[in-house]
């Protein structure tokens, strides 16, 4: 281990800068990168905020109907040309 400038300290990297600082200046951001005091920035409030699902629903519903079939019937044969 090199000695560094700041006894009792360690030499940390900004993660953000690149920059060299004592272990006493370096903190911990929401993001978990270790970073100097003017890269530090605090997690944003709207991060926080939740909204409730809508569960409204109409004052009354009809059921769906039900399928109707119709049938065609022709006069005449549709293959037959004179028609």
């Amino acid at each position: 281990m090199r000695k560094t400038k700041w006894p009792g300290e360690w030499k940390v990297v900004c993660h953000v800068c690149g920059w060299q600082y004592p272990s006493s200046e370096i903190r911990k951001r929401w993001d978990g990168l270790l970073v100097c005091k003017k890269d530090w920035e605090p997690r944003h409030p709207a991060d926080f905020f939740r909204i409730k699902g809508e569960t409204e629903t109409p004052p009354f519903t009809s059921p769906e109907p039900e399928d109707v079939f119709t049938s065609v019937t022709y006069p005449f044969p549709l293959d037959d040309p004179t028609h």
